[in-house]
């Protein structure tokens, strides 16, 4: 209880020092604790998401379906020449941003550019679509986790980065208290937590379909995060990367 109440009074300090102000959600568990804690606060409190197009259907379901509980109003950005159907239907609110990049990436890179090039392929549809998401924004309020990841252990709970701010209100969570909240709060989980394989793993940090595996309960979280890559168990780059040193290019 005194996490939630530390992180709630994060969520109000960056509400009260900044006009500009958003939440990024994955639809992963973190960011849907991250946005309900959020929206307790603010219940008005604008929430953007980047999708790509190697997200399982089962996300794009699952947003389709928080979206409409929770009345979200979520503005998905995307790389893409069109609005997936699934949003489409149910009216999702999508900024669709060029596409000539990563179709030149592929050619250099293959169509499985995730795996023959997992950085290039995470800069092109997640971290630049970021960029373009907290363009005009003051700060932004994130779902990043210290005991998720050992490159996350040092991160701090408000990071000045090139001229944006960004808050993890949750930063000191454990994946055990996530799930707790959940479950507390009555909010469905991403229906991929709740497979289980025969061995007894299961996917603990969802991403794109292809980068992400189903790992074992003793394992690091992202351990199931790019594998058989140089990248594994690594970071896309959203939360490394300086997001507003300059403004997103499109080519």
């Amino acid at each position: 209880m005194d996490k939630i109440a530390h992180a709630k009074e994060l969520v109000a300090e960056a509400i009260k020092k900044y006009p500009n102000v958003a939440v990024a959600c994955s639809f992963g568990k973190d960011s849907m604790v991250t946005v309900d804690i959020a929206r307790k606060v603010s219940p008005d409190i604008p929430i953007f998401a980047v999708m790509t197009r190697h997200k399982p259907r089962e996300t794009f379901e699952y947003l389709v379906e928080m979206d409409k509980k929770m009345a979200l109003n979520t503005l998905v950005y995307m790389v893409a020449d069109e609005v997936p159907a699934i949003l489409k239907e149910n009216n999702i609110q999508v900024k669709l941003l060029p596409t000539a990049g990563f179709n030149k990436a592929m050619e250099q890179y293959s169509e499985q550019i995730y795996l023959t090039n997992p950085d290039e392929c995470c800069k092109l549809l997640k971290v630049d679509p970021t960029r373009a998401a907290v363009e005009n924004m003051d700060a932004w309020i994130a779902g990043l986790r210290n005991t998720e990841g050992r490159i996350r252990e040092n991160y701090e709970e408000v990071e000045h980065k090139g001229g944006l701010v960004k808050y993890n209100p949750i930063l000191t969570f454990t994946e055990e208290e996530i799930f707790g909240y959940l479950k507390d709060n009555n909010i469905k989980l991403h229906p991929w937590y709740e497979m289980e394989f025969p061995d007894g793993k299961k996917y603990r940090s969802l991403g794109c379909a292809p980068c992400t595996k189903p790992i074992f309960p003793d394992e690091p979280e992202r351990v199931g995060r790019w594998q058989e890559t140089s990248k594994c168990g690594g970071e896309c780059g959203i939360h490394t990367q300086i997001l507003k040193a300059s403004k997103a290019k499109f080519i």
